[in-house]
This record gives structure tokens, C-alpha cells and sequence, in this order.
């Protein structure tokens, strides 16, 4: 089932991705971090009320807040500011080292060992991905690159890959999904108030929010709300690189939804159609392995 959750939270992810990038359009200043991170702690906050709360531990509370601000802040804000930048397809390719990150942590910190049939399924799964976002950056409308863009992009698979193999650690010590979701969206969105409060432009993100115009970020807030609840089961379920491999799919799910909402954003070629094929093919490995 571990499998199921984390393929749910790449759709999800996906449609996010997709739902910041209509945002982003209309609001060349806002990148539709903090909106999406309140929502997100809201959300888990309604929900938490009525969750069974797990046996208090320190060491896992502690975990669970860094793993936020790791993965809803820093993480996060090096997606989206790439996709300002770079656009969305050069900023996902950075996205195929997520895994890589997951798998070295969590072998360092959970010590989780990786089959030699994993090793192919991940190689393949991560070959598929990279070759989908090359795919795609030749049918993308975007700005000129720029090498700033193209570094802040790659501190997500840095920033999401540490955020994976916390949560995990977090949840094993101070277990449940939501409870570990409000935790970790909670204190994302303290930072991130703190930071804009920093900037002088918490009330602008503040009004900003009440506007007609924020209705991309919003949506894109609660879908991110699923995809965040299905990765936490995930964690629970599966080792932290493999929910890194899965939720790395959601590129797939960026393209097709690209194509209906995004139009002449993308389209459908023999070559992403077989991408996609390697893709499923290695996560398919996985799951036997």
C-alpha cells in the first residue's frame, strides 16, 4: 500500500505543480509559497484535532519540525523559485536526485539497504525521469535561463531528500501521518511568517491571499495538503528513497495536466510516451524487489 500512497502524492504533487505555474503567471511576486504552506497547516490542524496523538517523544517531535523546515521551507522555496527562474521542466529535472539524496541519508542515518533489483528498478525509474523532463523542455514557453535559477533549483532534491529520510526517523519515534504532517506544515509556515514579517512583507502575502487572484496558490495549497498526508503514510510504509522515486513520477502527471490546463506547454511524443513506459517498468522492479 506504501507503494499506492506514494503514486498518489506524486499525482498530487504533480497537479500542485501545475496549479503554481497558472499562479505564478498573474503574480510575478509571489511564488505562492506562503498561501500554499498556510493552507497546508490549517489543514493539518483541523485534522489533527480529532487524530489519536502517539506517546510524546522528544528526540521525534524535534525531528518531525527540522524535516518541515527542510522540506516545506528550503525544499519548497528552491522548486518554486527554479520554476520562476528556469522554468518548470529544467527545474524538475533536478528533481530525478531526489531519490539519490534519500537513499544516501537514509543509509547513513536509518541504515536502509538497498537490493541489487531495487538498485536496477531505481536506476531505471530515474533514466525514465530525466529523459521525460528533456522531453519536455524543448515544447515549454519559459524565461532565458539563468545560472542563479539553475542553483536554487538544484537545492531541492538536496533539501527534499534530507526532508524524506527525517520524516521517517520522526515518524518511527513519534508516529501518525497527520499528527507528523501539522508538526512539520506548523513550523514551516512559523518560519516562513517569520521570514516575511523579516522582509516587510507579510502583510502584502497577507491581503494578497484575500484576493481573487490567489486562486491558483490556494487550490495548489490544499492538493499539496494530499500530497504531503499520502507521503507521510508512505515513510511509513516503504524505505525513504523509494517514496522519493515515486513521488519523482509526478513529473509524468505535470506533463499530462500541462497539456489540458497548459496548453502549448506540451505534447505527446512517441519518445515521452516510451519515458513514461521506463518509468512505470522501473517502479514496477521496485515493488517486486
Amino acid at each position: 500500500m506504501g507503494y499506492v500512497y506514494g503514486l498518489i502524492s506524486a499525482f498530487c504533487f504533480g497537479a500542485g505543480a501545475v496549479l503554481f505555474r497558472i499562479g505564478q503567471r498573474s503574480r510575478p511576486h509571489d511564488d505562492g509559497h506562503w498561501l500554499s504552506n498556510l493552507i497546508n497547516a490549517v489543514m493539518f490542524g483541523g485534522l489533527a484535532v480529532f487524530a489519536t496523538w502517539p506517546t510524546w517523544d522528544r528526540d521525534g517531535f524535534i525531528t518531525l519540525v527540522v524535516a518541515g523546515i527542510a522540506g516545506t521551507v528550503l525544499g519548497r522555496f528552491s522548486l518554486l523559485r527554479g520554476i520562476r527562474l528556469v522554468g518548470a521542466t529544467r527545474g524538475n529535472t533536478f528533481q530525478a536526485a531526489t531519490p539519490v539524496t534519500a537513499a544516501f541519508v537514509g543509509w547513513m542515518v536509518l541504515g536502509e539497504a538497498i537490493t541489487a533489483l531495487e538498485a536496477v528498478g531505481g536506476a531505471l525509474t530515474i533514466l525514465g525521469l530525466v529523459q521525460i523532463v528533456r522531453e519536455r523542455s524543448g515544447h515549454e514557453a519559459v524565461e532565458a535561463p539563468r545560472l542563479r535559477g539553475y542553483v536554487i533549483a538544484s537545492g531541492a532534491p538536496l533539501f527534499f531528500g534530507i526532508a524524506f529520510v527525517l520524516r521517517k526517523w520522526g515518524l518511527e519515534q513519534f508516529p501518525g501521518a497527520v499528527t507528523g504532517a501539522f508538526i512539520g506544515s506548523t513550523a514551516g509556515i512559523v518560519v516562513l511568517s517569520l521570514w516575511e514579517s523579516a522582509q516587510g512583507r507579510l502583510g502584502t502575502r497577507v491581503g494578497d491571499s484575500m484576493t481573487a487572484a490567489a486562486w491558483p496558490f490556494a487550490t495548489a495549497g490544499v492538493i499539496t495538503s494530499g500530497a504531503l498526508l499520502t507521503q507521510f503514510l508512505a515513510l511509513e510504509r516503504v524505505p525513504a528513497w523509494v517514496v522519493g522515486i515515486l513521488i519523482g513520477t509526478s513529473a509524468i502527471w505535470t506533463a499530462a495536466l500541462s497539456m489540458i490546463f497548459l496548453r502549448g506547454d506540451e505534447r505527446l511524443t512517441l519518445r515521452l510516451l516510451g519515458s513514461i513506459a521506463v518509468v512505470f517498468v522501473g517502479i514496477s522492479i521496485i515493488a517486486v524487489g
